[in-house]
Parts: structure tokens; C-alpha cells; sequence
């Protein structure tokens, strides 16, 4: 899929999000629905239903890709996209609660929810950065490929579990490559927080993105190798040609990213951390149709997910504190108190801390994916 020339005359993040791209996630995000609606259960109806409007919803949408002709076009479809996508995301989530809390079964493995909600969270992030304006990048580079490590991780273990036990040199590779890119994914997180706050080329951040380009070609090949095997049936196992088909484009994908953060002048400059890449507000919601808040302690248990909030607030509801008129007036009092004799009473407890909040804007899409 071709991609925007890198101008290496700036320190330039990842390139503007383009058409094809938009293209290439709304056919990953149609198969999602396709492969969610194939594992579920047989009498689950209702989720059944709504899978397959989302699959419509995607293919109509790649439809009216295809006939963009003007800016115009361009930046409707992104919104009408970034409706869909934030729907279906929210789907997603909703059904790895339910399997988690073991009211729903089928063949869809809780991981698996959760990294193709992963992935829709990312599309709603290239969708924001399009539909602003912005350059597009995922934050800095360690955290763009850590990301993407992940991914290639998840796919190493998916292929491991569809294929049959008979196939051992088959699950051997691929339990092998599962290790490597666990060790990659270490490494990368090593990278985000050793790189946080840094303005310098950092050599061997290069040298890592050589051998993330080396395993992620081996992998790509391996994948390559599965899928045409599964063509001409002399391979044994679970993994339907498309889930197959699928996991290959998205390594091919991901050395694109790879390609365009090794040839352009790149500073991995990183200000959040330990997060793997900055997520919009609207899509941290883990609920079922906008009903149910998220935690904070959900919050920090998942990596791909930040509030931004303002930095004394932050402040202020992390630590149950005051607001600041508060504050100034218990710093005149205690000055006061200096001067002014010592009370023959004790004084009142302090009142409670307020507990710790998570805001989030409140703007809900109507429920594309639901049933009338």
C-alpha cells in the first residue's frame, strides 16, 4: 500500500494518514466483524445480528471509498468512519466483559477481543489525527512499534491454537516466533521509558528497528508460507484462509511503519511513559452503549488507554485534594493561627478525601451496530 514520501529535512513523526490507509482499516475492521461473528455462539442472535451490521456498515463503507473524488468526500467519510469504528469498538468490549464474566462463550478467545478492540482504538486515533488535520503519529516511534510488537505477538499465539497438534514442526515455529516478539515487546517498553523526554537520535533505538524489521520479515514470510499452504489444503488445522490472508497484510503493514521510522530523521521523543500510544477520550469507554464508567482502577490495568486531563486537577482528584480557593484560605488561617491562643478544644476531624475521578466527554454515537 503506498504511503507518503518521508522528508528528511525535519525530525518528522509518522506521515498524515491518506486514503488508502483509510481503505486498508475499514477492510480490517470488516473482517473483524466477520471473524467475531463466525465465533460466536450459535443461539447468541442478537450479537450475531449486530456483528453482521457492522460488517455491512464497513462494507458499504469501503464502497463509498472507492468514490472519493474530493476533499470534501474525504473528510465526510472520516466522520462517518469515526461513528462506526467507535461503535464497534465499544461492541468489541462489550463482548470481552461478557466472556470474562463467563456469560458468553464460543470460539472467540478473550485475547483475541481484546486486540481487535485494540486495533479499532488505533483506527479511531488515525480517524482523529485525518478529520483534524493534524500529522498523523501514534506519539513517538517506541511506542508506535511497541504497539505493533503486540500485535505480531498475538498473532504468533493465535496461529499456535488453530493449528492441529499434529502439526508440530508448525506449532513449534510458531510458538518460537511467539517468544521472539514477547522479548521484542520488552524490549520496545524498555525503549518507551528509557526514551521519555529524550531529544537525541538514540543509536540503539536504530538498531532496534533493524532487528523489529528482520523478525517482522521472518514472521511475514512464515505467515505467507501458512496462508498458501491453507490454499492448497495440505495444512492441518483451524485457520480459515481469509484469518489467514489477514494476519499477513497487517505484518506487511507494519514493516511500512517500520520503513518509514528507519528512513526519515525521527527523534523518539516520548512524554507519556509506560503507555504503549496515546488513545482518544471517546474511546476509553469500555461499556455496552454508553452505560457503564470505567474505573481507574480499569484504567491502570490497561496500557492503551489515557485520560488527559489538566495537570493540578489531576493533582487535585488523585490525591482527594482541594480546589485552590480552598487551599489559599486554610494557608491564611494557619497564619493567623500563630499569633492566636491555643484552643481548649479539639479540633474537627478532617473531612474525607474525595475519591479519585475519570471524565470522559460524554458523547455517545448513535448504536449503529444494535438491534431495532
Amino acid at each position: 500500500m503506498p504511503r507518503p514520501k518521508v522528508v528528511n529535512d525535519k525530525r518528522q513523526p509518522v506521515p498524515p494518514l491518506n486514503l488508502e490507509e483509510l481503505k486498508f482499516w475499514l477492510r480490517i475492521m470488516e473482517e473483524h466483524a466477520q471473524f467475531i461473528k463466525a465465533g460466536l455462539p450459535c443461539d447468541s442472535i442478537v450479537l450475531i445480528g449486530e456483528a453482521d451490521n457492522f460488517q455491512q456498515e464497513f462494507a458499504a463503507l469501503r464502497v463509498r471509498a472507492e468514490q472519493v473524488q474530493n476533499q470534501r468526500q474525504f473528510t465526510e467519510l472520516v466522520d462517518a468512519t469515526q461513528t462506526v469504528v467507535g461503535e464497534f469498538y465499544r461492541y468489541k468490549r462489550r463482548l470481552l466483559q461478557m466472556e470474562l464474566t463467563c456469560q458468553l462463550l464460543g470460539c472467540n478467545f478473550a485475547l483475541f477481543l481484546d486486540h481487535v478492540s485494540r486495533e479499532a482504538e488505533y483506527f479511531l486515533m488515525l480517524l482523529s489525527a485525518m478529520g483534524s488535520g493534524r500529522l498523523l503519529y501514534q506519539s513517538a516511534g517506541a511506542r508506535e512499534v511497541t504497539f505493533w510488537l503486540r500485535l505480531m505477538a498475538d498473532h504468533s499465539r493465535f496461529i499456535v491454537h488453530r493449528l492441529d497438534p499434529s502439526e508440530r514442526a508448525m506449532v513449534e515455529t510458531a510458538e518460537g516466533f511467539a517468544c521472539e516478539f514477547d522479548a521484542l515487546y520488552l524490549q520496545g517498553r524498555d525503549f518507551v521509558s528509557m526514551l521519555r523526554g529524550s531529544t537525541n537520535e538514540v543509536p540503539a533505538f536504530r538498531r532496534f528497528l533493524q532487528d523489529v524489521r528482520v523478525s517482522t520479515l521472518k514472521l511475514r514470510d512464515f505467515k505467507r508460507a501458512v496462508e498458501s499452504l491453507i490454499a492448497e489444503c495440505r495444512l492441518v488445522g483451524l485457520i480459515p484462509a481469509l484469518l489467514a490472508d489477514h494476519v499477513r497484510r497487517e505484518a506487511d503493514h507494519f514493516l511500512l511503519v517500520l520503513a518509514i521510522l528507519e528512513k526519515g530523521t525521527f527523534v523518539p521523543y516520548d512524554e507519556d511513559g509506560e503507555l504503549e500510544f496515546a488513545a482518544l477520550e471517546e474511546t476509553a469507554v469500555m461499556a455496552a452503549g454508553g452505560a457503564v464508567a470505567v474505573a481507574a482502577a480499569e484504567l491502570a490495568q490497561n496500557p492503551a488507554v489515557v485520560y488527559y486531563d489538566d495537570e493540578d486537577e489531576d493533582d487535585d482528584e488523585e490525591y482527594g485534594g482541594r480546589d485552590d480557593e480552598d487551599n489559599d484560605g486554610e494557608d491564611e488561617e494557619d497564619g493567623e493561627r500563630e499569633d492566636a491562643p491555643l484552643p481548649t478544644t479539639p479540633p474537627p476531624p478532617e473531612p474525607p478525601a474525595k475519591p479519585a475521578k475519570v471524565k470522559w466527554s460524554g458523547k455517545w454515537p448513535r448504536p449503529l451496530g444494535a438491534q431495532k
